[in-house]
């Protein structure tokens, strides 16, 4: 019957009903397998790996901005937009709204 309510539902005063959202933790998240492709190939990897090396000794840090000094803290802590993602999706949703608001 229609007015049968789930046993998670909870009907406030005001006559709406709040459910309880329910996950399945058996889903796989396509982010957890993802690999930036200098990772899957090492030859490209060793290349970027000179090319930064290069292109640090010319570096002016003078010049360098906000963001820069951003980048070179994450890139030392070993973050990436895949590990910012995962970390993200860590938790409940109130916990990642607060995270990405916070970002």
């Amino acid at each position: 019957e229609e007015n049968e309510q789930d046993e998670n539902d909870d009907e406030l005063p005001n006559g709406d009903v709040s459910k309880e959202l329910l996950t399945d933790d058996n889903i796989v998240d396509p982010v957890e397998e993802r690999r930036t492709l200098a990772e899957r190939n090492e030859r490209l990897h060793d290349q970027l790996k000179m090319l930064k090396q290069d292109l640090a000794q010319s570096r002016d840090e003078t010049k360098e901005t906000a963001m820069d000094k951003i980048h070179r803290e994450n890139v030392r802590q070993g973050r990436d937009k895949y590990k910012t993602l995962r970390e993200i999706r860590k938790g409940n949703t109130k916990r990642r709204v607060d995270q990405f608001e916070n970002m």
